[in-house]
């Protein structure tokens, strides 16, 4: 992810690694309300560090 500062870098890998568990809970039957949790987490967390990113630099 060339071109892309430290933290989104680091936020969208978070989210993706969270998503990717999310839809291997899908493939598996998971409860729907665990897999949409997995997804919302995801999304919250990789937000999280993007701006706590932002404030550091």
């Amino acid at each position: 992810m060339t071109g892309l500062p430290d933290s989104l870098s680091i936020a969208l890998s978070l989210v993706g690694s969270i998503w990717l568990v999310g839809v291997v809970a899908l493939l598996v039957d998971a409860p729907g309300e665990l897999v949409a949790a997995t997804f919302v987490v995801g999304t919250l967390v990789g937000i999280a560090e993007w701006r706590a990113g932002r404030v550091r630099s």
